[in-house]
């Protein structure tokens, strides 16, 4: 239970980390009145959501939230830029018993857009809020138009799926206005900012004309690292008798250095923060020093030491704040299965030996990198190896302070 909570507050304190990051970065606003003035915004949600944007004058203390009724257009020079305009939004259902309820129902209503691309002959648009991602375009200075994509799951009865159908009349759309050469059709691309952005791209290179691409929305990839390390490790056991009610036997702390390596998978989404991890870790913990009680090395516990080996398999989350380019402080989280070598022992007297049961816990780590350098202080909850000795409860306590260094297999370029 005690790790249950523990584990809770954990997460509980990357949120409220996560939320602190939220920063306010050099903007503008446009009210109503087409007056421009420069302010400080930042998204308290996430980076697609064009709902949920603060700001506040320079110089001033005092937060707003861009309201749509208010604003017409913010944004962040070069990265970021949103306009408020009047959409078209097909409210039909996407479940649907036959193929005859294919028809859209259109509503009109007033929303912020994020401008992905922008040029004097075409822009393309996405809309968040709603749900799931809907794209826009306009053509020179026409009203902004929906590209009509649309899933639609047939059931004929409830949860029983006949027929899935797609309108990807989008496709005809671009083929239509954004056309250059024959070599250059929407025919095979997916309903996705990705390949939207990439086909608008495509039509303005091939147009030889300008545009821009907001940084905020530039297509990213996420990011494979293998990070080979070594740890210092300080371990401590401590063992009792639930029979007889005897004292509990604890033995020394101890230090020891190990090795291992690390893949992390980093997502490119919220400025490459959240990622996941997976380890093999190699521990060694040996002493055959006790205390019981008071007493170091009591008589009549001659012959107690402890051999362990094992190799851990960590699995987890992590959470990195972005300092500047090259420096970022990090949070962890990771389930820790481990296994227990067979040549590991816990010696009772010089005669009789046991061996131990493999078990798992968690981990709890802080680090901080700098560029491909990684350096982490680890606390691990305590668990029981010795399950498979009659009557005997234990614990194995862990910390240990890592350094590795990380070599870059997949994804774009680092941390931008």
């Amino acid at each position: 239970m005690a790790n249950k909570h523990l584990l809770i507050s954990f997460f509980f304190s990357i949120c409220l980390l996560s939320s602190a990051q939220v920063k306010f970065k050099a903007g503008y606003i446009i009210n109503n009145r087409h007056e421009r003035t420069p302010c400080l915004i930042r998204n308290i949600g996430n980076e697609e959501s064009t709902m949920t944007f603060e700001y506040k004058l320079n110089n001033s203390k005092n937060i707003q939230k861009i309201e749509l009724s208010k604003i017409e257009e913010f944004g962040i020079e070069d990265e970021l830029k949103c306009i408020r305009a009047l959409i078209s939004i097909d409210m039909s259902r996407d479940r649907i018993k036959n193929i005859k309820d294919t028809l859209s129902q259109w509503e009109e209503g007033h929303a912020f857009l994020n401008v992905l691309v922008e040029g004097k002959s075409a822009s393309l648009y996405s809309y968040h809020d709603y749900g799931t991602p809907l794209f826009f375009f306009s053509m020179e200075d026409s009203n902004i138009v929906p590209l009509v994509y649309k899933k639609y799951q047939v059931e004929p009865t409830p949860n029983f799926i006949q027929q899935i159908l797609y309108d990807n009349s989008f496709r005809d759309q671009l083929n239509m206005y954004l056309a250059c050469d024959d070599k250059k059709n929407a025919d095979g691309i997916s309903y996705t900012k990705k390949d939207l952005v990439r086909y608008f791209e495509d039509y303005y290179q091939c147009k030889n004309d300008n545009y821009t691409t907001y940084k905020s929305i530039q297509v990213r990839d996420g990011i494979l690292l293998l990070k080979p390390g070594v740890s210092l490790n300080s371990a401590q056991f401590e063992i009792r008798n639930s029979v007889d009610a005897g004292p509990m036997i604890c033995f020394d702390k101890e230090s020891s250095v190990g090795f291992g390596i690390e893949t992390e998978y980093i997502f490119p989404f919220n400025r490459y923060k959240w990622s996941v991890f997976a380890e093999a870790n190699y521990l060694a913990y040996k002493t055959n020093n006790v205390t019981v009680g008071s007493e170091i090395n009591p008589p009549s516990y001659t012959g107690h030491a402890i051999d362990l080996k094992s190799i851990e398999f960590p699995v987890g989350i992590k959470y990195h704040v972005n300092l500047d380019k090259n420096n970022r402080l990090f949070v962890k989280a990771a389930y820790v299965p481990y296994a227990i070598l067979s040549e590991s022992y816990i010696a009772f007297s010089k005669s009789y030996r046991e061996n131990f049961s493999s078990s798992s816990h968690f981990l709890f780590g802080f680090g901080y990198n700098y560029r491909a350098l990684e350096m982490e202080f680890r606390y691990y909850t305590p668990t029981d190896i010795t399950q498979n000795i009659y009557n005997r409860g234990s614990n194995l306590n862990q910390t240990r302070f890592r350094i590795s260094y990380a070599f870059q297999l997949l994804g774009g370029r680092r941390f931008q």
